[in-house]
């Protein structure tokens, strides 16, 4: 502490709360105003804590039960609303229990927003430009906070790409620091499906020979029924 202090004697010290066990989600969108035209709602597989650029997007989110959905909802349109926002947002919520917080708001494009575009079938981007100089965009077809029937028929899964293996001493643990190289998408017609075609994009190899799984004991009985199926 004495040491950070040196080194900043306004802002020495960030002191980060992390919270077990809680999900993260994203609200991509395109505000005009202070009004979304346009919106699309995604989760994390993994748990919050881990740096958006190194998580797995799930498109649509197929965890979140309703009334967490429309916490995410309101809170985006208070947020933009507040903000008077034109142009592209990103935002960034943590939810565990019946608590959705916002982590942090980004007024730009994501790097999750050409992954939102090819899923939702409309260039966010696009639509974001259009905004910004006065175009209108009503002939865009746009989703919104309200749409649920896009993507229709499939799920779309954004999986990191990372460089462990070609940096010596390099801590493959992922953390608040982004360490991904790159990234893919795929689609699938199921998100088991898609979440396996985007793991295999990225170089990964499926297990040829029997595998060793260890869950903790509360879980055992459990998962032996679904790891056979």
């Amino acid at each position: 502490l004495e040491e950070a202090a040196e080194v900043s004697k306004e802002y020495p010290v960030v002191i980060s709360d992390f919270i077990k066990g809680a999900r993260e989600i994203e609200m991509d969108g395109v505000g005009k105003d202070g009004e979304l035209i346009a919106a699309a709602i995604h989760e994390h597989i993994e748990d919050a804590g881990v740096h958006s650029g190194d998580a797995t997007l799930v498109l649509p989110p197929h965890t979140l039960s309703a009334y967490t959905k429309e916490r995410v909802r309101d809170a985006s349109r208070k947020i933009v609303k507040r903000l008077n926002i034109t142009g592209p947002v990103n935002i960034q919520f943590v939810a565990k229990g019946t608590d959705v917080m916002c982590i942090e708001t980004n007024v730009r494009a994501s790097r999750s927003f050409p992954f939102v575009s090819k899923t939702m079938g409309v260039d966010f981007i696009e639509a974001a430009t259009k905004a910004m100089v006065g175009v209108d965009t009503t002939d865009m077809n746009l989703p919104t906070l309200e749409t649920t029937d896009r993507p229709s028929g499939f799920v779309g899964v954004k999986a990191p790409m990372f460089s462990f293996a070609r940096l010596r001493g390099a801590d493959p643990v992922l953390g608040v620091e982004m360490a991904s190289t790159g990234e893919v998408a795929c689609f699938g017609a199921s998100k088991e499906e898609a979440f396996l075609k985007a793991m295999m994009s990225t170089g990964f190899k499926l297990p040829t020979k029997s595998i060793l799984i260890s869950v903790q004991a509360s879980l055992q009985d459990e998962f032996t029924h679904q790891a056979w199926q």
